[in-house]
């Protein structure tokens, strides 16, 4: 599990380092670094993925499109090198890049440095059990992609949730290992008996059902929901922009594994409030059980998921971290700049926070006052 995350020169951060646990939500101020953060572990994975990890970094590929060196490189930095370190159970990885303004591909300024207790296939940043779902995912289809070498040899649902349908339909008789998301009351441990219980809280009574259309390589999925007229099932056009946007992250939820990474991009998003706050309690319970999330999102009801399972001993507060990413006004060089940074509030056992950083998920306080 990587437990550390720290850059020099990237970006909007001149420095910064976090501690990482289970449960990781970014939140705050937009353009302030939480995206940032994220890139730092999708640029090692992805240029791991190309192969040229012991070489440099590929600034634009699979999981992440930043430009050119200028676009990355910190506006004020004192030296033309961007520095990662991520250090993992016993193990840390350390890279330094050389400064190309023109480049999309940075070179090593020299040899990794990785300790030797573990190679990096042993990561779960660069192993199978890494899973990256972004903001811009899939809406609904008339029909869906299929990949039997993700969905079968990578066990992914896609970094926009593209094969998320033929993955459920491949796997939707295995029974789900994390015991921590098991909804509450249900019997039956299957995948696609979970997916429907738990996107229940979203859509109640919904049931999903996939038809394979053979020889032109997609899928298509229909929806039924309880109190609808008749049985018939509709597709996903039909039944709310809500169920397919939100299908991959429950799904992947449900199907990570302990020692798996998952990394979520707006999971609230097309959520109504309580859809959010059982996203919240879903990725509470899938760290209990083992699985490392990090998670950027604007959504207090999703705060308020995890508090509750704080509170309710579903979640234990040690695994979960709370980051608040804000900008300070300072004097430097004898002008006045903006700079970024962090708050780390701790949640305790009762589900409150250790404090209440100005501007963090208090905007209903705000509005209330400014009502009355």
């Amino acid at each position: 599990m990587i437990r550390k995350i720290k850059a020099e020169n990237f970006k909007c951060f001149e420095q910064i380092e976090l501690e990482i646990s289970n449960l990781n939500l970014l939140s705050g101020v937009n353009s302030m670094g939480k995206s940032t953060l994220i890139q730092i572990l999708l640029l090692l994975r992805q240029s791991d993925e190309q192969g040229a990890l012991e070489r440099g970094i590929y600034l634009n590929g699979k999981y992440t499109n930043l430009g050119v060196g200028k676009d990355i490189l910190y506006t004020e930095a004192k030296e033309n090198r961007i520095k990662f370190l991520v250090e993992n159970d016993g193990c840390s990885l350390e890279t330094i890049y050389d400064y190309n303004n023109a480049a999309d591909f940075l070179e090593q300024t020299a040899e990794v440095s990785v300790c030797t207790k573990m190679v990096l296939g042993d990561w779960s940043l660069f192993g199978d059990g890494f899973h990256y779902i972004g903001a811009d995912r899939l809406g609904p289809q008339s029909s869906y992609e299929k990949s039997y070498y993700e969905v079968w040899e990578n066990k992914q649902v896609g970094n926009h949730g593209e094969y998320a349908v033929h993955y459920l339909q491949t796997h939707e008789l295995e029974n789900v290992e994390n015991e921590c998301v098991l909804y509450d009351g249900e019997d039956n441990f299957r995948l696609l008996k979970q997916v429907e219980r738990w996107m229940g809280e979203i859509t109640p009574g919904v049931s999903l059902r996939m038809e394979d259309y053979g020889h032109s390589n997609r899928i298509g999925l229909t929806v039924h929901q309880a109190g609808s007229m008749g049985a018939d099932y509709f597709t996903a056009q039909n039944v709310g922009f809500g169920i397919s946007y939100v299908l991959p992250v429950v799904l992947s939820l449900l199907a990570a594994k302990r020692g798996d990474l998952l990394i979520l991009e707006n999971p609230e998003a097309h959520l109504h409030p309580k859809g959010q706050r059982k996203m919240g309690e879903l990725m509470a319970r899938a760290a209990q059980g083992g699985v490392q999330i990090i998670v950027e999102t604007h959504s207090d009801h999703v705060l308020n998921g995890i508090r509750l399972c704080a509170k309710n001993g579903k979640v234990d507060p040690e695994r979960v971290r709370l980051y608040y990413f804000t900008r300070q006004e300072i004097q430097r060089d004898g002008e006045q700049k903006t700079v970024p940074i962090i708050e780390n509030p701790i949640l305790k056992s009762d589900g409150r926070l250790s404090f209440w950083p100005e501007g963090f998920f208090d905007e209903w306080d705000k509005a209330i006052d400014d009502l009355f």
